[in-house]
């Protein structure tokens, strides 16, 4: 079964993702809202996951207390997944069980240490997961992304595989579960990225070993500092990233060159279309009066052209971005509609105002002179006004 398939679908599926990040996310400090935040978003991939299932969209898996036979793999976990499981250890954790588990990394990098990945598996059966305990995992509530999103529709095909010594054969799984949870954990891998912090995953034991032996490594990530590649002796944190109210760098899907300087709300919102929209919309890319004019050929999930629009950054005290053009390309086919309500949807998401004209027709059911019809149909999305209308983005 395939659940989901393209780039599109995935690109719109992590749009959701990271709108609800974003709403989590967007007025903490993310120093101390980075790990609930995550949880709360591996909760929401479940939820979607389970609603899949329940329906009878995506087939049940075997998986289940005491099947662990993917407990035996060397799996690789994100500086931020690391994290987690070790805020888990210190809240959850006895101070003798933290010892024990140290002892147990210490012995399986010794046992690991220069082994191929085929002589690894040879020996699987010595070199269970650090937190297997009695056939359960000690910390399923943080498990990685990974661990969630490996399953199988039949427990006898991996316990076939597993006795078999073959490393490399493939078992049915759940295409659902799988594009869920690798989505959910390249999102958390672009927003790293965007933040310029350590993204690059690392074998879960190594992992648990370094951040364990660091002091407070949470700081110490945030302030850019690798945690788990350790080559250096970590020194102080001194964070670059305390709120996204001050730090407006980032960007997941932008191709453009990275910048230095942090960024208002409102060219973060316009660089967010600019790396997802590639297409320009000829004779919209002029330099105004307070700053550049950006233009964008909209596509839908197929990744067809539905319309264009084009957008900048106005004011000095009460910012707001402009609405400069927005047009379909086929006539009375409801895509003005769609684009706008993906504007107003990350507006609200970037916290930043909307202000339009209403000269051009979206939809192209009524002529380029009609104000009052435009006016009313902006009026549907929250925009107010006599003749420049704005639109205050809706928290919640």
């Amino acid at each position: 079964m395939r659940a989901i398939i393209g780039d599109s679908c995935q690109n719109a599926f992590k749009d959701i993702l990271e709108d609800h990040f974003r709403e989590k996310i967007y007025n903490g400090f993310i120093n101390d809202a980075i790990l609930p935040v995550l949880k709360e978003v591996m909760a929401y991939a479940h939820d979607i996951v389970d609603a899949l299932e329940s329906s009878n969209k995506s087939p049940d898996v075997a998986c289940g207390p005491g099947c662990s036979y993917c407990c035996h793999s060397q799996i690789h976990v994100l500086p931020i997944e690391s994290l987690l499981i070790l805020s888990f250890i210190n809240e959850c954790f006895t101070g003798k069980q933290t010892l024990l588990l140290m002892e147990k990394i210490e012995l399986r990098l010794q046992r690991t240490r220069g082994k191929s990945i085929g002589l690894l598996f040879s020996i699987k059966d010595e070199l269970p997961c650090i937190f297997l305990e009695n056939g359960m995992c000690s910390i399923y509530k943080v498990r990685p992304f990974i661990c969630r999103a490996w399953n199988s529709i039949d427990s006898s095909l991996c316990r076939k595989i597993f006795n078999s010594g073959k490393f490399d054969d493939e078992i049915e799984s759940s295409s659902a579960r799988n594009f869920v949870f690798e989505s959910s954990r390249s999102l958390f891998t672009d927003i790293a990225g965007q933040l310029k912090l350590e993204t690059a995953p690392f074998e879960m034991t190594g992992a648990l070993f370094n951040c364990l032996k660091a002091t407070d490594p949470l700081p110490l990530w945030l302030s850019g500092q690798d945690i788990l590649n350790v080559n250096t002796q970590l020194g102080p944190a001194s964070s670059q990233v305390d709120s996204l109210s001050d730090c407006r760098s980032f960007d997941l899907h932008s191709d453009r060159a990275a910048q230095t300087l942090p960024v208002s709300r409102e060219q973060e919102y316009i660089n967010y279309f600019y790396g997802k929209y590639k297409s320009r919309l000829a004779g919209y890319g002029y330099a105004g009066t307070h700053s550049r004019v950006h233009s964008f050929v909209f596509q839908n999930v197929y990744g067809k052209p539905i319309g264009a629009v084009a957008l900048n950054e106005v004011g000095t005290q009460s910012r707001t971005v402009h609405i400069h053009h927005l047009k379909a390309f086929v006539l009375q086919s409801g895509n003005g509609t769609l684009m706008l309500v993906e504007l107003c949807r990350k507006a609200d998401c970037f916290n930043v105002r909307l202000s339009a004209n209403p000269a051009f027709t979206p939809n192209d059911k009524c002529s380029n002179s009609d104000f009052k019809v435009l006016s009313e149909w902006y009026e549907q999305f929250g925009f107010k006004g006599d003749s420049d209308l704005c639109r205050i983005p809706r928290q919640g």
